[in-house]
């Protein structure tokens, strides 16, 4: 079932493995396997690996991850190693960049054909951004997010960084309008899963500083007050903006954080190869009174043998989180 090659121009060599396991988080760059090799058994040798080597992974003969070995770890009969795929070099190279007037296809061109990292399908963005300039070293990949994030907020449009047989690639964000359905009795293992109100607020306060004057906006949640008590939130605000501003921040961030928090996590389930993180997943579970879509927001694959199990962590909702970045 598990087939793993390092692959050079002339030849696939294929390794012994005894595991692998595949993973990932949405925006945050890269994915990445971490495989366990016999390169040995009695007198008998086999191929191993080598830091800078590409291998690839398949799984019941669909290749799952093509990408570059980083670390060993070798012991007397077994070597384990990590792999990362192409979005590992938007991570580990930084620059200063300054962009007038390009959509953000243009600069993941742009940056490709600089780091020389081999590029497949590159979408066009549509939205041309008037400036972005970065003048202390920066990530690549925090400059590409930056762009995406731009371009999203002007069209409301996703888009998704991706690595295919080792190549960088962009596309829109996958929203397929058939999707992976987990269920408790069917495919899901075990679940974690908590409700509470520790983060809960019946009151938000916001205030503002001004010419030594405290501008003060505040929002309330009268049937939470009456079934909670008051748990106020203030958040001091230094943005440069007016009375009715400061009341609809008030209000926005007290819909925010309303009501009980439900926390679902650590799904343990069946393999499924495709579910990765980025993708949308329906989610059912009776016993709590949970059945809707989520986004995965983490996943990690365990293969052996032939079996495969998966623990993903899910979303509500795919929006780009505050402070995304490539760390």
């Amino acid at each position: 079932m598990i087939e793993l090659f390092v692959v050079t121009e002339t030849e696939w060599r294929e390794l012994v493995t005894e595991s692998v396991s595949l993973e990932g988080q949405r925006y945050q760059a890269p994915r990445s396997i971490q495989a366990t090799i016999v390169v040995k058994q009695g007198d008998q040798k086999y191929y191993s690996v080598q830091e800078g080597d590409t291998v690839l992974f398949k799984w019941k003969g669909k290749e799952l991850f093509r990408g570059i070995v980083f670390s060993r770890i070798p012991d007397e009969h077994t070597l384990v190693f990590t792999a990362y795929d192409m979005l590992q070099y938007l991570v580990k190279n930084k620059d200063v960049y300054v962009f007038s007037n390009k959509r953000a296809d243009q600069i993941v061109r742009r940056i490709a054909n600089d780091f020389q990292i081999p590029k497949t399908s590159i979408a066009n963005t549509g939205y041309t951004i008037k400036s972005l300039v970065f003048k202390n070293d920066t990530s690549l990949y925090d400059i590409i997010l930056k762009a995406l994030k731009e371009t999203k907020k002007q069209t409301g449009k996703n888009y998704q960084l991706y690595s295919s047989k080792g190549k960088l690639g962009l596309r829109a964000w996958p929203d397929p309008s058939e999707i992976w359905v987990l269920e408790t009795d069917v495919n899901i293992i075990d679940y974690q899963y908590s409700t509470s109100i520790n983060d809960t607020a019946t009151r938000v306060k916001m205030r503002r500083q001004k010419e030594n004057k405290t501008y003060t906006a505040t929002a309330s949640d009268s049937s939470g007050i009456k079934k909670y008590g008051v748990l106020q939130y203030v958040e001091t605000v230094s943005d440069n903006i007016n009375q009715a501003q400061l009341q609809q921040r008030a209000d926005v961030r007290q819909s925010q954080k309303k009501g009980v928090k439900k926390e679902l996590k650590g799904i343990q389930a069946l393999g499924i190869p495709d579910l990765q993180s980025g993708m949308p997943v329906y989610i059912s579970i009776p016993e709590v009174g949970l059945k809707q879509k989520y986004w995965v927001d983490t996943d990690k694959h365990e293969f052996k043998g032939s079996k495969h199990t998966m623990t993903i962590n899910v979303v509500p909702k795919n929006h780009i989180p505050s402070g995304a970045s490539a760390s």
